[in-house]
Order: C-alpha cells, then structure tokens, then sequence
C-alpha cells in the first residue's frame, strides 16, 4: 500500500484526501438510473478512462470481487459503503501507484479520490483536479452555472469537493475533549467523522476532519479552512500529549511498552485489543518515547490487521475461528523483524 504509507511517524495526521463528486449529463442520476444504463455508462466511463493518454489506469469490476476482497479494498480506503453495498453495476478505476481512486456508479456516477501522506493536501487536489479535467475533456458533466456541479446528495453541490485530513487523536479522545471540536468544526462548516467516513465509528482513535457542504466556497477556500482547522486540532493533541506526558512520565511510558510487549509476544488478539494496543504504540512513536519498531508505518500495521485485509493476505479462505492466532502471528512478525 504505497499511498498509505506515511513519511513517518511523527505527526498525528496519517494522511489526506481529496475527493470529487461528479455525474454526466447524458445520463440519469442514480436512483433513476436503470440496470441496462448504469453499466452502459460503467463501460463506457471505464473505456474513457482506460484510454487517456499519459496515465496508467487499471479497471477493476467489483461485481466480480469476493465479499473478503471488496471488504478488503473498504479497508485500504479504495472504495466507500456505499459501493461495496451497491446493487447496481458499479467498478472501481485505479491509478498503478494507488494514489487515484475513481469509483463508478457510487452515490453519483463518479467519485475521484486522491490521497496523499502526511498534510500534502495540495499534492491530492492538484492530482484530483487533473484527473477531473482529463474526463471532462471526454465527457459533459451536469452543471450549472449558478450552483455548479450537480450531484446526488445537495450537500455536495457546487464545487462537488470533499476535502479531508485522517487524524490519530487518542489524548483528545480519551480526556473527552472530541465533542467540543466537533462543535467547533460544525460552526465553521467542517465536521468530524469516523476512520470510513459518515456514519463510521472511529477505529484505533482515528477520525476524518473535512467540509460538511461544498457550495458558497471555492475549492482553494475550502482547503484553507480545513487546514487551519486541522493544524489548530493536531497542535491541540501534542501540547495535550506532552502536559500528559510531564505530569505522569513513568506512567505513559509504562502504558506504551506494555501496549509493545503485549503486541511483540501475544499468541492471539482480538481486532479490538489490536487497534487499541496499535494505536498506543503509535502514539509512543509521534510521542518521541520509542521509535517505530516495524518496516511499514504503524497506521499501515492497523490497516493490514483488519479482517478483510488479513485474511486476504493469508492467501487462504482462514476459519474465522483462526483470525485471533493470525492476526497476533503477523503482529509478532512485522514487530520483531
């Protein structure tokens, strides 16, 4: 997973994303768009894309995908609920480097999705915002001149532009500070959402910061307001983290090396003790106390570990009874080399 490899592990932002709600105009938005249309315009987008000239996308058909390789790409973030719920025909397009993303027939007819490491979120709208003028050039977009991009949900008009930071917060969640941030969040347009966005739970105290309506703002406004916010809340969590850390020291560096022990030693682990343990070692990393033990990023070991993504890896149809042993079995291996 290239793209989902931070530079490190030092900061609490894990990574970036920018997303695009697009549909055509030649076709019916979804939910009136029949079976026999929506994989004609599959096909027919997927052709498009395939065929730009200087880029390198691979088509995927997630109507042919297990339900353990779909749950593995939800997992790694490829695609959304929605299209691995989706009864329509639908597909997944995807740049070879993984850091594009374009679903077909998701909520709207497309959504292209750009993610980058750390808080290069200029990096992921430029790649987005190129990619979005390559189809258009190919293919009339429904818009209009005074709302803009027409979607599927209202939220979305306008600029049809979802930014946003993925945020390791576990200081701030565990003094329950999270409810006054998402307060403030919502005041200025912006909201905070679980590790797979809208109604998603947080996973290993990870959460999605971005903007709650596109319309009325400029994508570069957008942006701007969202990385404010964001620095505000990350600056937060690090000064909350190190007061923590000076008040307690024996204690948060106890807590740390036993959640490292516990993850370098462990015979079998549930996915819930995983994330928690994983999600303190991680924060012993951006802390300073220890350094990352592993060749991949910590946030890359959380990922690999869920159920989809383990039990793909495994290259076998795994009991779910034997999920506990596996899971702590590649934890040991990736931790202790």
């Amino acid at each position: 997973m290239k793209w989902y490899t931070p530079e490190d592990d030092t900061s609490p932002v894990i990574s970036c994303r920018v997303r695009l709600a697009r549909n055509f105009k030649k076709y019916n938005f979804l939910s009136k768009l029949q079976a026999p249309q929506a994989e004609e315009m599959v096909n027919e987008v997927g052709g498009i894309l395939l065929g730009l000239k200087n880029t390198n996308f691979q088509f995927v058909d997630i109507m042919k995908k297990s339900n353990v390789e779909k749950l593995s790409l939800l997992e790694y973030h490829k695609i959304s609920l929605d299209l691995l719920r989706g009864k329509q025909p639908r597909g997944l397009v995807s740049s070879a480097d993984d850091t594009i993303h374009i679903m077909l027939n998701e909520e709207d007819h497309i959504r292209i999705q750009s993610i980058a490491p750390g808080k290069n979120i200029q990096k992921a709208y430029i790649a987005a915002d190129h990619t979005d003028n390559l189809i258009e050039q190919k293919i009339e977009y429904a818009f209009d001149e005074s709302l803009g991009y027409l979607t599927s949900c209202p939220s979305n008009t306008g600029t049809g532009m979802r930014a946003s930071y993925m945020v390791h917060l576990p200081l701030l969640e565990k003094m329950g500070k999270l409810q006054n941030i998402v307060n403030s969040l919502s005041r200025a347009g912006m909201t905070m959402r679980g590790i797979y966005g809208e109604s998603s739970d947080s996973i290993g105290s990870i959460y999605q910061i971005s903007n709650q309506c596109s319309l009325g703002r400029s994508e570069e406004e957008i942006i701007g307001i969202l990385e404010n916010l964001t620095n505000q809340i990350v600056e937060t969590e690090m000064e909350t983290t190190q007061a923590n850390i000076k008040r307690a020291p024996i204690y948060f560096e106890d807590q740390v090396y036993r959640a490292l022990g516990v993850l370098q030693n462990c015979r079998q682990i549930d996915i819930k003790e995983a994330r928690r343990m994983i999600s303190v070692l991680r924060l012993g990393v951006v802390s300073g106390l220890i350094k990352n033990p592993a060749d991949i990023s910590i946030y890359t070991l959380m990922m690999n570990i869920e159920y989809g993504n383990l039990k793909l890896s495994m290259g076998v149809d795994l009991p779910d009874s034997e999920i506990d042993v596996a899971r702590a079995t590649y934890i040991r291996n990736v931790l202790n080399g």
